[in-house]
């Protein structure tokens, strides 16, 4: 009978133990994977960078910036209407988990627009407008994307 008890209680010792591996497990794991890209020509300069933050490997939050800098004379000396055309295409909003917002550098010739997405707040609907739906189920992993964008060419860290 003590043979058996002690057995019984290694056993129980163990499932506890595992138990509590398995509590530990389930901590929060948050990680930024951040993402650059960049292209020049004698027009201009641009830069991308994706901010995407995961919790447990899923995608919680994203900030994508792009920032333009102008360097041919010609289309410094048509600003206005450089800026006037890049507005069509980037409307500044906010709505509930998102937020788009255009910075101009008149001095320096730089068009800077900035996409913030928090998806846990962020409608499916709202998402969909700006062409971003399907993103906020999607299985996709931290790793998962970081070989994508590698494979299309950005440098990307985990932070």
């Amino acid at each position: 009978m003590k043979k058996i008890s002690m057995v019984f209680l290694s056993l129980l010792v163990i499932f506890l133990m595992a138990g509590c591996g398995a509590t530990e497990e389930k901590e929060v794991k948050e990680q930024t994977l951040v993402c650059k890209t960049t292209e020049s020509d004698e027009d201009m300069d641009i830069e991308q960078v994706i901010s995407m933050t995961y919790k447990n490997d899923k995608l919680k939050q994203m900030k994508m910036e792009v920032n333009t800098k102008i360097n041919n004379e010609d289309i410094r000396e048509n600003w206005e209407e450089f800026k006037n055309s890049m507005d069509e295409n980037n409307e500044e909003f906010e709505k509930e988990g998102i937020t788009s917002k255009v910075v101009i550098n008149d001095q320096n010739y730089e068009y800077n627009t900035i996409l913030d997405i928090d998806f846990d707040k962020a409608s499916e609907e709202d998402l969909k407008e700006i062409g971003f739906d399907g993103l906020k189920d999607e299985e996709g992993t931290l790793e998962e994307s970081k070989k994508e964008a590698e494979q299309d060419g950005a440098v990307c860290e985990i932070r």
